[in-house]
């Protein structure tokens, strides 16, 4: 269940359909079925998106390219399963040209419970770890 709100400077040179694209298979590689695909984007001009250069300890600063990626995953989800998704979207992005100085991912968790994937339903908790 992974949904992904990805902010983006739109000065920025990145094309949002190979981020989708790359975000995507990351989840993939995770083990989400692949029509588990939800992605919210967010394109912020520079007096919409203030981010610091180089916090915590980069050696090098942030670029226009700097891309904020929130997960929202299933409470419960094992943190091995949030570190392969981590290292996923790395590597996938890197593949596309983002250079991973430039990436900041958040993971937050939401109980089944707390959400509807469609038709007025309520999610099941059965699958607590997807």
């Amino acid at each position: 269940m992974p949904v992904f709100t990805v902010t983006l400077r739109s000065t920025g040179t990145l094309d949002k359909k190979r981020i989708s694209a790359a975000i995507h298979a990351a989840t993939v590689t995770t083990g989400y079925p692949h029509n588990d695909l939800f992605q919210r984007f967010m394109s912020l001009d520079d007096d919409s998106f203030y981010v610091d250069p180089t916090y915590p300890d980069l050696e090098r600063p942030r670029s226009a390219n700097f891309v904020l990626i929130e997960a929202a995953l299933s409470s419960g989800s094992p943190d091995a399963r949030k570190q392969l998704l981590l290292q996923s979207l790395v590597h996938e992005l890197e593949l596309i040209g983002l250079d991973s100085n430039d990436l900041m991912v958040l993971f937050s968790e939401i109980d089944r419970l707390n959400s509807s994937f469609g038709g007025g339903r309520r999610a099941s908790p059965v699958s607590m770890s997807q």
